[in-house]
């Protein structure tokens, strides 16, 4: 894109905006957000609003003064303005900590900018099916911020480095206990007949858009539990799933190719619940 939102106020995307000082930089203090926008429309607005207030609060820290669901929105309708009415895009929020101080910060208050980047398209797809494997050297534990998208993410880009060397599209990741915890930038769905299965937080997976919402949407078809890395194998069907892509479906694991039947439903359930589409 060729601009941002930085602080409130858009500037050129190559333009330096933050000094090697930056919290975010130093220390990994901050956490983002990463939207979809369909036709101008953010269908999870409330959602990831939810998600950020609580993160800010999670980790003790002050939105800026103004700075609320509506101005937002408005934020990001001028910047898809500015960059060429872009209707469609994948747009990430990036939250820092302001200030100066070592590991202890000298202030609260949140810095953030807005970026965006266009997408071929206008609604949820639930793509040709994902190649994935399992790393079992990386693992991905409960902790106090385990559940919450911070600026570390270290372990999810060597997650995708050993999946491109791999040849795979996700890797899985696990826990201490070798239990399924989520994937690279996505939570994890498993089938079994007409009932959903997804780790719960207590296995250390972030605490995601989408899964938040197919868990009210599908109620009491979907459970929260531990699932097993053999259970997989076993499984009807396995879905990915985040805000931007909605409902990705794995096609093949370990040699075993899988169907897509749910995955297409859900896919139609959410265009029709969150942008009106007809299915």
């Amino acid at each position: 894109m060729r601009y941002i939102n930085f602080n409130g106020n858009i500037y050129p995307g190559h333009e330096a905006l933050l000094p090697v000082t930056n919290r975010a930089y130093r220390y990994g203090d901050g956490f983002f957000e990463s939207m979809v926008m369909f036709n101008q429309k953010m269908p999870l607005l409330e959602y990831h609003w939810n998600r950020l207030t609580f993160t800010a609060a999670m980790i003790s820290a002050v939105l800026p003064e103004n700075f609320n669901k509506a101005s937002l929105q408005n934020m990001i309708l001028a910047l898809a303005g500015a960059n060429e009415e872009v209707r469609n895009a994948r747009i990430r929020l990036q939250f820092y900590r302001k200030g100066d101080g070592l590991y202890l910060p000298d202030s609260d208050e949140l810095g953030f900018s807005i970026s965006m980047e266009a997408i071929d398209k206008n609604r949820f797809e639930p793509g040709h099916g994902l190649k994935a494997g399992m790393r079992n050297d990386c693992f991905k534990g409960p902790s106090m911020v385990s559940e919450i998208k911070n600026s570390g993410a270290l372990m999810y880009v060597l997650a995708a480095k050993y999946a491109r060397t791999e040849g795979w599209d996700e890797c899985i990741l696990t826990n201490h206990s070798g239990q399924v915890c989520e994937g690279i930038s996505s939570n994890i769905f498993i089938v079994e007949e007409d009932k959903l299965i997804t780790p719960g937080l207590g296995s250390g997976c972030v605490n995601g858009v989408m899964r938040n919402y197919l868990i009210w949407l599908m109620g009491d078809k979907v459970t929260e539990r531990n699932i097993e890395a053999k259970e997989l194998e076993e499984a009807e069907e396995i879905i990915m799933t985040n805000a931007v892509k909605g409902i990705q479906w794995v096609k093949e694991l370990n040699g075993k190719a899988y169907s897509n039947k749910k995955a297409i439903q859900l896919t139609e359930l959410l265009n029709s619940k969150l942008m009106g589409l007809a299915q």
